[in-house]
Parts: C-alpha cells; structure tokens; sequence
C-alpha cells in the first residue's frame, strides 16, 4: 500500500503533522510505503490559472516541487492531507498546494461528479485539520474540503481537533489514537 502524506503546517512538529505522523507510522509498521511531503519546506507556486492544464497538457504545467507530489497521488492508495486552521481557512502553503490541484480535475467532465477526477478511482483521503477554537466552530471548512476530495474521487475520512491549546505540543494523545487506529482499519481492509 502507498501512502502520500502531505503536511501543510508551518511547523514540521505541528499538531496536525504530529497526527498525521501517528496514522503513517502505524501504517509503516502494517507494511505501508510513506512518502512525506513538507510543504513549507518545498519551493512552488500557487495555481497560476493558466489553464495549461486543460488546454496543453493533462498535468499542472509549472514545473516545481510539487510536480513529483502531484504525480506520487496518481499511484496511492491513501492520500494524508493534514493542515492547521489559520484565520478561518487552512494555511497559506495548504492553500497553495490545494489550489495546485486543480490539474487533477478534467474540466470537459466537470459537472459529472463520477468523472470529473483525473486521478484513478479508489483513492483515500485523510483529511486532518486542527485548531485552537472549540470543537465544530470550522464545521464549513471541513465540510468544504470534504467535497472539493469527493469530486477527486477519493473516499474522504476527516479527523478534526478543535479546541487546542496554542502551543504545538499540547495534548492530543486522544486524537493519536484515533489516527493510529484509523491506519490499523484502513490497512488491514486492503
């Protein structure tokens, strides 16, 4: 099984990398290959709306770090997407990235959810979003990038910590958990 884990926090022991961590290294101890990327540690562009994607090619056209991730999510079989919440949305090189993904969807197909997805189907998504408000206040921003996975096709789990403290080291074990337990399910299914 393969497994793109693609961490948006700013900081490379973040809470939310910190949960992603806890599902790929259970999936690695059940066999899984991991390719970690860092996003704030990689050198790219945001979309630049050149619809080069659509037009002359049917990947992103810009050639940066994130070519090879994009590319690395055609073959997985899970997708880890973790991010914190800033200002009511992801972080910027969350962001960034996300909107980079535009590439994958075929726009000729775009009202038809079922096609729409370059990427082949079967995928799963982990969604991993974390923030300091109390629980459920960013309900929207779950449910929007639930959605925006869904018409990628992927099958979308979400695990959401809401009500931390500031500081990254705060205590998640709770969410760890639910994590580790998560990649247990999911690798022994496959």
């Amino acid at each position: 099984m393969k497994i793109v884990n693609i961490l948006g926090s700013p900081r490379k022991n973040g809470t939310s990398s910190r949960i992603a961590h806890a599902f790929t290294e259970t999936a690695r101890a059940y066999g899984a290959t991991v390719s970690d990327y860092h996003l704030n540690l990689m050198r790219y562009r945001g979309c630049q709306g050149c619809e080069g994607c659509h037009t002359r090619s049917d990947r992103c056209v810009l050639l940066d770090d994130v070519t090879p991730l994009l590319a690395e999510m055609y073959v997985a079989d899970i997708v880890v997407f973790s991010s914190p919440i800033y200002f009511g949305d992801t972080c910027g090189q969350f962001k960034s990235f996300y909107d980079r993904m535009w590439s994958l969807i075929n726009t000729d197909q775009a009202n038809d959810a079922e096609n729409s997805s370059r990427l082949p189907p079967g995928k799963i998504a982990l969604l991993i979003l974390t923030h300091v408000e109390r629980a459920g206040v960013y309900a929207d921003v779950v449910e929007r990038y639930t959605n925006y996975l869904e018409l990628y096709g992927f099958e979308v789990r979400t695990i959401t910590a809401g009500g931390l403290r500031l500081q990254s080291n705060a205590d998640i074990d709770e969410h760890l958990d639910v994590a580790s337990n998560l990649a247990r399910e999911l690798i022994r299914g496959q």
